[in-house]
């Protein structure tokens, strides 16, 4: 039977996955490039990228899926804002030629602002950051701000009702069900497109093969 993990090694992992910094940091970011593959790849279809999109990617991580989402279409422009000094660092290394190129750039940003003009984004996507947006509609509205009119934005997060199972979103964690979401997204001013919950095998953070139910929400400004 594996060692129940103490509530200060949960806490740091929480911590960790909310703000990844430092060497633990580059480890969970690794950690999270392999679990969050999948939804990923699934925020990323669901965005329907045509050629010269300009996208953004709230908390991108490592971004090594950076290179599979800038081969979705021709001529693409992708901004990755993320909290950590740590991941923006890790990004820049992991996709230095596409950095150079000037297609690619990733900033360090606020939790509260996007640093960009109103209507600047095609597509905006995230995967996995809501749980730690410290004023949700306040933030859903700026992501609003910078899209443009017709636009899409792709949420993913895995359900409240998983999430609960792990023993580490306790801390730091506001967990949501796909009613929540769909609330938030319409009161900071989206429409909602489509709304899609599906089932994903993936490994989690405390080293278990889970099977975890996701929620992919596409929405546009009108």
């Amino acid at each position: 039977m594996k060692e129940a993990l103490s509530e200060e090694v949960l806490m740091y992992i929480a911590s960790q996955l909310s703000k990844p910094e430092g060497v633990d940091g580059i480890l969970t970011a690794e950690r999270m490039a392999h679990t969050n593959n999948n939804m990923t790849n699934a925020a990323i279809k669901a965005l329907n990228i045509v050629d010269k999109n300009v996208v953004l990617e709230i908390g991108p991580g490592n971004g090594r899926h950076v290179m599979h989402l800038m081969s979705t279409a021709a001529g693409l422009r992708y901004y990755g804002v993320d909290i950590s000094d740590t991941m923006i660092t890790e990004a820049h290394k992991i996709n230095e030629k596409i950095v150079s190129s000037g297609q690619v750039s990733f900033k360090l940003t606020s939790a509260a602002q996007l640093n960009f003009t109103a209507g600047f984004f095609d597509r905006i996507l995230t995967v996995n950051t809501l749980y730690f947006w410290e004023n949700p509609l306040l933030y859903a509205r700026e992501v609003l701000r910078v899209l443009k009119p017709g636009g899409v934005f792709c949420l993913a997060i895995a359900t409240a009702a998983f999430m609960k199972g792990l023993p580490f979103t306790k801390y730091k964690f506001k967990l949501y069900e796909k009613m929540e979401v769909e609330q938030l997204l319409k009161a900071a001013g989206f429409a909602i497109l489509n709304i899609v919950e599906e089932k994903d095998l993936t490994t989690s953070h405390t080293g278990d093969e889970v099977d975890r139910d996701i929620i992919l929400v596409t929405a546009t400004k009108d």
